[in-house]
């Protein structure tokens, strides 16, 4: 006769090794997503952006926004658009040249919710210089099968919060 619990711990076992592939995929279309945010706004100067395939990211009134400590230290944040971004960072990464690549990626599923939380660098694009680095904490839905950004929230990096931080 078996025993209940030696059964209970094998059946959990098979239940895990047939769903790990699955989270796997899940977790590799998640990530081809963020990594597409990335490659989207990053080229040389002059290069322009695709920002229709920027926008074929992002779910309608998806909130990207920035927040920093502020001027008196009690912090302070912006939230837009994504098509206030565009039109007000389109303009510059075509003149200056930038690139943002992830230097540490943490991914979290949860059903049809995601939550990743994306260290990066930005390299200015005439200099090939690290310029700023920070991270970015980004939503996503899972909405008639595809994965799409609810919203980007992102931080710079400083003395008081390095990006090590964020991953504690």
């Amino acid at each position: 006769m078996k025993h209940p619990i030696r059964a209970a711990l094998a059946a959990s076992a098979a239940a895990i090794v047939v769903e790990a592939p699955a989270q796997a995929d899940e977790r590799a279309e998640v990530e081809a997503v963020v990594q597409a945010v990335y490659d989207v706004i990053s080229g040389p100067v002059g290069q322009a952006r695709d920002f229709e395939a920027m926008r074929a990211l992002f779910l309608p009134g998806a909130a990207m926004g920035a927040v920093s400590p502020g001027e008196d230290g009690q912090g302070q944040g912006r939230i837009i658009t994504l098509d206030d971004y565009i039109e007000r960072s389109g303009p510059w990464l075509v003149e200056n040249g930038f690139t943002e690549r992830p230097t540490r990626t943490e991914t979290t599923i949860y059903g049809e919710l995601a939550y990743v939380r994306s260290a990066y660098e930005g390299v200015d694009g005439q200099t090939g210089e690290v310029f700023v680095t920070g991270v970015n904490f980004i939503t996503l839905f899972k909405v008639e099968g595809e994965w799409k950004i609810a919203s980007l929230l992102w931080r710079s990096a400083d003395a008081d919060w390095p990006v090590e931080a964020a991953f504690e």
